[in-house]
């Protein structure tokens, strides 16, 4: 596609000018690679070059997400039976989304289903123009989306609201946003990491299971999946953030090892106050 030339000139300025974001995928890749068995791709500057280049593609796919034409790009979806069967039951959900492939098109997710009551909770400090962009091109792109860095009682009473009525509450688990700034450490590609608290933290709250969505492109075709984390909500209440938040980190890590291009952290992501070695 000739769009996808432009992107060429683009991210190259991009990989010259961004020191933090080509050091972060070389050290997300030397990471992957070691932790894959040397199967991965080798975090050579042509592969921090190639991982750049997929984020930007990203980008690109969101804005065809938002301008109603999901269906022009190719996808599968897994798992969803459980998001209709919360819905159907009438009983709500936190998910836990990632910057594992697109997160946008989960967020199309509530779109594509009308059964799905689909509320994201987003920190978009860095993201408002580009957020801003979207709503130009759908308005309904910013429809059942809270800002972190407003959160407010307000919409903490509406949250639980959802729930009630069987909504699903989507939250990134792997930033820290503003609200949340508390994190747990868990075992991450072979390292300690520091993952943030705040999905396993609503769950347990608002006493409801815990879902993650990841959808990653992998060659052409995103594929979409879902599956319960932890129920931590659960009657019993016994779940541990800990062991929610490590099996929410295996999950990404069976999907970067399958699609290693499409993790989009670029930044130091090991570097959060933890000896990682």
């Amino acid at each position: 596609m000739p769009v996808l030339i432009i992107l060429y000139p683009v991210i190259s300025w991009f990989f010259l000018a961004s020191r933090v974001a080509r050091e972060s995928s070389r050290d997300y890749l030397s990471r992957l690679y070691v932790y894959s068995g040397c199967k991965s791709p080798k975090p050579s500057s042509l592969n921090v070059f190639r991982h750049l280049y997929a984020f930007g593609e990203c980008i690109l796919d969101k804005l065809i997400i938002w301008s109603g034409r999901i269906d022009d790009l190719p996808y599968s979806l897994e798992g969803l039976e459980e998001f209709h069967s919360h819905a159907n039951a009438g009983h709500g959900a936190v998910v836990a989304v990632s910057h594992l492939g697109n997160l946008d098109f989960c967020r199309a997710i509530g779109q594509l289903y009308p059964d799905i009551n689909l509320t994201v909770l987003v920190h978009t400090s860095h993201a408002v123009k580009f957020n801003q962009l979207l709503k130009s091109i759908n308005p309904e792109s910013a429809l059942n989306i809270i800002q972190v860095s407003k959160f407010s009682m307000h919409d903490a009473m509406l949250l639980s609201e959802k729930i009630e009525k069987g909504g699903l509450i989507a939250i990134a688990g792997d930033r820290v946003p503003l609200l949340w700034g508390n994190t747990v450490t868990v075992n991450f590609m072979g390292s300690k990491a520091e993952f943030p608290v705040g999905a396993y933290m609503l769950a347990k709250t608002l006493g409801c299971p815990l879902f993650s969505l990841i959808s990653i492109k992998v060659g052409e075709k995103y594929e979409l999946s879902c599956c319960t984390i932890s129920e931590l909500g659960g009657e019993d209440k016994s779940g541990s953030i800990q062991d929610a938040a490590q099996a929410f980190a295996n999950r990404l890590e069976e999907g970067c090892l399958k699609s290693p291009f499409q993790w989009f952290n670029f930044y130091p992501f090991w570097q959060r106050g933890v000896n990682h070695e």
